[in-house]
């Protein structure tokens, strides 16, 4: 604390006190502050007692100002439920709640599908500058730095968008403003409405739509606010898009919905919401009378000190075959969905594990004992098991854990389907070969720290040491030619040339399989840590000199590791732009629904079944993506500009592009995996490599986009 009034002495001003104490809260004139963040602890000894104690700071602050704005973090994701119980708790008037588990597994769930992505979102709401007079030693530093520079706001719409279908509006924005339109929420009425993501094409931008935008500074994202279609129709140059004559006498009539929350918010519709909850509750209600049998209470039932019952014989042949059930969905038509087993049916020993045969699956490494901590793997699992996800494309989640660990995660997961858990640890060799790593989709490498102990006073270094060693474990691996075979794709690839580019980014995500790897290099890997300095331990083969900030190493830029710590800057984003944190949650769960709080905070978990499941709800949902320009209709960017495949991908197949994942040498054609960096949202003139790999949202309904419906249609329209 000293060091930082030193550095910061005539910005920052300390009291000690208590947020407990009313007095305390008087003293730093909590009545006039524009909002309270409160920062959890990360290093506590008890994640749940964190978690408490900081809730209850909420309860004295509300108490003692009941329209006080509150940013709070929380550690765990199933204790956001205690916070819909404050009476005064309101989304509406820009409470907000980052839970660090929820993003963070969350974000490393979908690197699973696109690796990098956790490194391309956090991105996004990292505050960094760039200079292109600054030298860089390596080539790829450029490109990479450049990117980080670029975050999300959100902003009103100049009416000049109004009409306009979201396809359009980004086409225009990108063109003509220079900036990327990533989502909009067209009813500024509701302000609990959530925000639509690369929306479908019937997604028309109204009058007052709040636009969340990609860009480098508040004053290129304000061109899409300002932009007039009579005073700015001419000018070619974006950097002359100021407030014109128009938009000031507008302003006297703006209903500004950004605004609106910093300042209170609208009155909530009570009567629909009242309704609404009546109709939860009761589906609520008729599962726990379906389905008698509580999570909590399957648990504990198969609890026990004998060695619990494995579910397969260990000397029988038991290879993998895909569940052709009938897909099951919850109640909200989000996720699929599974009636609860006890953790006996899915526990399996190494040697079945070995006999299984997994491939393509996504393997969870946790580093536990049975004291340890839960992690939050709900969070983790949610992401793989959306909707927007075809049942056949399903991939198996194989969990490599302390079995007495994960009975205390079972009972978040037990609903979600084709998950399976191996009795083991990645510190052993063993059992890392019983899950077949040479043939998984990606391995994660998780640590949960063991209940009471305080790391605040233990050495940097030795926070992270079990994933630290784990990860280099698996590094250090060699497979025989016995666990050399080839990954079964769903079809040959001759017949991967005639499918139609209506399934292509189906068949993209599904059949991007490769050859069994030799050694653990080739293993994708992501090491998720705790103190973000132990990224300089992971990889010997890095050139990062000593002292390196987290978001330049090259185990961050390249997406091999993560840390928590990245989130704090998530609380200063969302101070300035309240519901850039509801953006950011539909991208990374596929959609983001009240509903689902409200039914997590019954702790029934997710519900379903006869009656109470929904079809899939996809129309809001959006699927993150990562596709090879090497084939397929958009190869002929290949050698070309970002621009370019930017406005087809978009215009011509609804695919929203946010970077692209680069080898740090493109001449690498080695068999062991090279490696590759993230470039976030590259220059309209940036010159793709035929090797690259670009990030995309793609919505699972829109198949192609009728080009007669484009900008330059609508532009005509309006002139005429």
């Amino acid at each position: 604390m000293e060091r930082l009034l030193k550095q910061f002495f005539n910005k920052a001003d300390y009291r000690r006190g208590s947020i407990l104490s009313l007095m305390d809260l008087n003293r730093v004139k909590l009545f006039e502050a524009a909002a309270t963040l409160l920062v959890a602890d990360k290093a506590a000894a008890e994640s749940d007692a964190e978690d408490a104690v900081n809730i209850m700071r909420v309860v004295s602050i509300k108490n003692f100002k009941d329209d006080a704005r509150v940013i709070v973090q929380l550690l765990q994701y199933h204790n956001k439920a205690y916070l819909q119980n404050i009476p005064s708790w309101n989304v509406q008037a820009g409470d907000i709640v980052i839970c660090i588990a929820e993003l963070r597994l969350g974000l490393l769930a979908q690197s699973c599908y696109a690796p990098g992505f956790s490194t391309l979102m956090a991105n996004f709401f990292t505050t960094r500058s760039f200079s292109e007079r600054k030298k860089y030693n390596d080539a790829w530093l450029m490109d990479y730095s450049r990117g980080t520079s670029l975050e999300m706001y959100a902003r009103r719409m100049s009416d000049a968008f109004a009409g306009m279908t979201f396809t359009q509006a980004c086409e225009f924005c990108y063109l003509r403003l220079k900036i990327v339109l990533v989502a909009i929420k067209t009813d500024s009425s509701d302000l609990a409405t959530m925000p639509q993501v690369n929306p479908p094409p019937d997604c028309i931008a109204m009058v007052g739509s709040i636009g969340y935008f990609i860009a480098d500074s508040t004053e290129e994202v304000e061109r899409a606010m300002y932009y007039c279609a009579l005073c700015h129709r001419d000018v070619d140059d974006p950097t002359q898009i100021k407030k014109c004559a128009c938009q000031m006498e507008a302003e006297a009539h703006e209903d500004d919905e950004l605004v609106k929350m910093v300042r209170g918010g609208a009155p909530p519709q009570q009567m629909t919401r009242a309704r609404d909850d009546l109709y939860l509750e009761g589906k609520i209600w008729s599962f726990i009378r379906r389905y008698p049998t509580s999570p909590a209470r399957s648990i504990t039932e198969g609890q026990g000190e004998s060695e619990p019952q494995l579910g397969v014989d260990p000397g029988s042949s038991i290879k993998r075959q895909p569940e052709k059930a009938q897909a099951q969905y919850d109640s909200t038509g989000m996720f699929h969905w599974c009636p609860g087993r006890p953790i006996e049916s899915v526990l399996m020993s190494r040697q079945q594990a070995a006999r299984a045969e997994f491939s393509g699956h996504i393997v969870i490494c946790v580093i536990s004992t049975p004291g340890s901590q839960i992690v939050g793997l709900h969070s983790f699992v949610l992401p793989l098991r959306s909707a927007v996800i075809k049942p056949e494309e399903i991939r198996d989640i194989v969990i490599l854990s302390d079995h007495a660990f994960m009975r205390k995660e079972w009972q978040y997961i037990l609903n979600l389907p084709r998950i399976n858990i191996v009795r083991g640890t990645a510190l052993n060799r063993a059992d890392l070969r019983s899950v077949t790593l040479n043939t998984c989709k990606m391995c994660v490498i998780l640590g949960a720290p063991s209940t009471g102990v305080q790391m605040v006073n233990v050495d940097n270094a030795l926070i992270d040491k079990s994933v630290i060693l784990a990860t280099l474990n698996v590094r250090a691996m060699k497979f025989s030619e016995d666990e050399a075979v080839e990954m079964v794709s769903s079809q040959p690839p001759s017949e991967m040339g005639s499918v139609s580019e209506t399934d292509s980014m189906y068949q993209q995500r599904k059949s991007m399989q490769t050859r069994a790897r030799q050694t653990g290099y080739e293993v994708p890997l992501i090491t998720d840590l705790i103190r973000d300095t132990n990224a300089q331990f992971l990889d010997q083969d890095d050139d990062d000199k000593p002292g390196t900030e987290f978001y330049m190493t090259q185990p961050y830029a390249c997406g091999r590791a993560f840390a928590g710590t990245v989130l704090d800057l998530l609380m200063i984003t969302s101070f300035f732009n309240p519901v850039i944190v509801n953006v950011f949650r539909t991208m990374i769960f596929g959609g983001a629904s009240l509903e689902l709080e409200k039914i997590l905070a019954e702790g029934a978990g997710l519900i379903g079944g006869t009656n109470i499941s929904k079809p899939a709800q996809l129309k809001n949902q959006v699927l993150v993506n990562q596709f090879s320009i090497s084939s397929g209709p958009l190869s002929v960017h290949a050698e070309s500009t970002y621009g370019g495949l930017f406005i087809d991908a978009l215009v011509s197949f609804g695919r929203l592009c946010l970077g692209v994942y680069r080898k740090m040498d493109p001449t690498d054609d080695s068999s062991r995996a090279a490696k590759r960096f993230v470039i976030t949202n590259p220059p309209e003139d940036f010159i793709l490599d035929p090797t690259d790999l670009v990030f995309s949202l793609e919505r699972p309904e829109i198949k192609t986009v009728d080009p007669k419906k484009g900008l330059t249609a609508f532009l005509s329209k309006r002139e005429e």
